[in-house]
């Protein structure tokens, strides 16, 4: 019997952009090199969700949410969300930042992004993971309305020592957990087949090639 597979939305949306990369991932635990990551994104990451934390079950949002999005904090977030497909012997997991429960019971997965501005369009990587979100909400038996947010938090003018002010912004993104779950039943599929080819659209692909042709 084939091994079971556990895979992410960062899995998938590896998949998305390289099936061989992806491949060799989960299958051969080769992954791609890694530049050094800042530390001070992980840190703020920590802050906004204790902060969150703190606003929860008061019925309220946080402060900074307020005026931009009706409802309030689910009372206990899930430290991961899982959805088990015993026909693809292989599951589906998510870690959401936070949800929200609008006025209605509707539960919307948000997730929380640093930037120096805002953007104009919505990251590819960033759709598809609010679409896995939505995705596992839905097989967890919490009914959503294929909506999720992404918020922003943008440094503002401000002097360090009087503390270092942030604004938020808010993204309603329409989620598709449809496309999530064909995605994933493919990506499945593809782990079970031979390596594929090199991507003719992967940096990483055409550098490992071109040492190739060196030797």
């Amino acid at each position: 019997m084939d091994r079971k597979i556990v895979l992410s939305a960062s899995s998938l949306n590896l998949y998305l952009e390289c099936p061989r990369c992806f491949w060799l991932t989960i299958n051969r635990a080769l992954r791609r090199p890694r530049a050094p990551f800042p530390s001070i994104a992980t840190g703020l990451d920590s802050v906004v969700k204790k902060y969150f934390d703190s606003y929860r079950g008061k019925n309220i949002l946080p402060p900074i949410l307020q005026e931009k999005i009706k409802g309030r904090l689910i009372d206990i977030l899930p430290k991961t969300l899982w959805y088990n497909s015993p026909g693809l012997n292989a599951s589906l997991q998510g870690k959401l930042d936070e949800c929200i429960v609008d006025e209605e019971g509707f539960y919307l997965a948000l997730d929380h992004k640093t930037r120096s501005s805002a953007p104009s369009l919505i990251h590819e990587a960033f759709q598809f993971q609010l679409d896995v979100y939505t995705f596992l909400l839905e097989k967890n038996n919490l009914k959503t309305r294929n909506l999720a947010f992404l918020v922003y938090y943008i440094p503002e003018e401000g002097v360090l020592h009087n503390g270092f002010p942030f604004k938020a912004e808010v993204k309603e993104v329409e989620t598709d957990p449809q496309r999530a779950e064909k995605v994933f039943t493919e990506a499945v599929q593809l782990l079970r087949k031979e390596m594929p080819p090199f991507s003719v659209d992967c940096d990483f692909c055409n550098w490992a090639r071109q040492v190739n042709n060196l030797f």
